[in-house]
């Protein structure tokens, strides 16, 4: 959890390149928001908001949240600002209809450990200081599906008591 400095005087080595995001997505137009996401967009926000203060310290800025349906190999994606669009997280349509909520959380919570990597400078990788992160904050620093994702009920079935106000 906390930064260890070194006791010399002699600079730190210089970071990796940072890349623009962890994957192979290009980034594209900004993709719109659709009227049937906007509630469990809301609920991932306030997830987001929730774990940021409990988990980062509050460190963590505010960032785009978004369903992506093209997504069918990855359970989410961190995308770092860049060529005129702010970072985002995206979260499998996939996922979230066939997996239970906690593990989309389990997603979400490791994609804001890319956003933390992100916003420290670091490269966006899956590396030592992607695995103590996600170590300290209480997470398997692998996003895997479960064994048998078919057995998993629908999202409207699952959550349409969760994502109400």
């Amino acid at each position: 959890m906390f930064d260890v400095v070194p006791s010399h005087t002699e600079p730190a080595p210089a970071a990796p390149p940072r890349r623009t995001s962890h994957g192979s997505q290009k980034p594209g137009p900004p993709r719109r928001t659709r009227a049937s996401d906007v509630e469990v967009i809301a609920r991932l926000q306030l997830a987001h908001a929730e774990y940021n203060s409990a988990l980062f310290s509050g460190e963590l800025g505010e960032i785009r949240m978004r369903i992506s349906r093209r997504m069918k190999h990855r359970l989410g994606h961190y995308m770092a600002e860049g060529e005129g669009q702010g970072a985002e997280i995206a979260l499998s349509l996939r996922h979230l209809e066939r997996d239970p909520w906690d593990d989309v959380l389990h997603t979400l919570v490791h994609e804001m450990v890319h956003q933390w990597q992100d916003q420290h400078g670091m490269a966006l990788d899956h590396g030592q200081a992607f695995r103590a992160k996600a170590r300290a904050v209480g997470i398997s620093a692998r996003a895997t599906r479960p064994a048998n994702p078919a057995a998993q009920p629908r999202l409207a079935a699952r959550l349409s008591s969760r994502i109400q106000p």
